[in-house]
């Protein structure tokens, strides 16, 4: 049985998904390290590399990699249950199991896991009992000699709030960053994307070499930057905008100051200040300690959209917000789950906001 983490989702909602495994992953310099020891753990889990630890920013593959790695398992393990799944679910199901007093059940399940994949383990910070138990869960899939993935932003010396012996088991592991991709790769990577999208005949559905090379030699940033902007450059040609290079650069500026500092800063005040108005809350409350419903929902659809939309590192986030990078990946966590879910009042709640951001970007331009 293979369980899937919170997504992480593109922000723009228009995109198709797609597969995450070893043949939807597009290498490069900035991850051929990463994708060849991931396809080596799946290959031969548990025999090296393990634990396997993966670190870099938002929307540079980590995910990807590690629902690779439990695709590729789920059939090849005899049976046995592949757990792929945030760190966030697993603090959550911990402490459902523990009110409950069926501890003997959760501990059975993953202990004896064929593999274990967790992501966003920083979300473990400041969570001791979970943390703990999370020890004793490595510690007895590593004498059973099965495989542990790990993935999060940061590098393990770089989480704050992990407990002293989590630590310690994190740090033991083999640590491989991911980078973002170069030039070439954005570009193989943009016509993969096509691929997947529907649009093999990239000349007839208004997707020429020329727009995405530009889109490739522009857009600098994730993979979730070059998926929104392909989706921005898609929609402009089916509403008959012809997909020029030059049309395919602009495309790419919008990303670009969305997604980086400090060029990216109006569109960060933009949608801190468009949160603010759709909740009817002003700047110093959505930055204070107010645990009200209505603020404190606020502050993670903040976490989520300056994420998802504008590019920030869960660090960077914390910066603007006035929490630390855990608490961000879990308001963020919170509103990915709800999405997963099918919560149709947070789809319409991040719709009005992106308009709202739109339509004043439009106004000022």
């Amino acid at each position: 049985m293979l369980r899937t983490p919170q997504p992480a989702a593109v922000s723009t909602p228009s995109t198709p998904s797609t597969p995450q495994t070893f043949r939807t992953f597009v290498t490069g310099p900035s991850n051929a390290l990463a994708y060849n020891v991931a396809l080596t753990v799946a290959r031969a889990p548990g025999s090296v590399y393990n634990p396997l630890y993966l670190s870099g920013g938002p929307g540079l593959g980590k995910s990807h990699l590690l629902q690779a790695i439990g695709a590729y398992l789920t059939p090849r393990l005899n049976g046995a249950e592949v757990l792929v799944l945030s760190a966030e679910a697993f603090a959550q199901e911990f402490a459902a199991h523990l009110r409950q007093g069926h501890m003997l059940a959760f501990r059975r399940r993953y202990r004896r896991a064929g593999a274990l994949l967790l992501d966003d383990i920083a979300l473990l910070a400041g969570r001791d009992a979970a943390a703990e138990e999370l020890v004793h869960t490595l510690d007895a899939l590593r004498e059973a000699e099965r495989q542990i993935v790990l993935a999060d932003e940061q590098e393990p010396g770089a989480v704050r709030g992990l407990s002293d012996r989590l630590r310690a088991r994190l740090e033991a592991s083999l640590v491989i960053p991911l980078s973002a991709p170069d030039e070439a790769t954005r570009r193989a990577i943009l016509r993969q994307k096509c691929r997947q999208w529907g649009a093999v005949r990239a000349e007839r559905e208004g997707l020429p070499e020329a727009a995405l090379a530009a889109l490739a030699a522009r857009v600098h940033g994730s993979v979730r930057d070059l998926e929104a902007a392909l989706a921005s450059l898609s929609a402009a040609a089916a509403h008959g905008s012809p997909a020029t290079a030059a049309l395919a650069t602009q495309v790419a500026a919008e990303i670009n100051r969305a997604a980086r500092q400090p060029r990216g800063r109006a569109r960060v005040e933009a949608m801190l200040q468009a949160i603010c108005d759709y909740y009817g809350v002003s700047r110093p409350m959505l930055l204070s300690t107010s645990r009200e419903m209505t603020v404190a929902q606020a502050r993670q659809v903040a976490m989520y959209l300056l994420r998802e939309d504008a590019g920030l590192t869960a660090s960077q986030i914390g910066q603007e917000l006035g929490r630390d990078h855990s608490t961000v990946l879990h308001g963020h966590a919170r509103i990915a789950s709800a999405l997963k879910g099918g919560d149709a009042i947070m789809t319409v709640v991040l719709d009005g906001i992106r308009l709202s951001v739109l339509q004043g970007q439009r106004d000022t331009a």
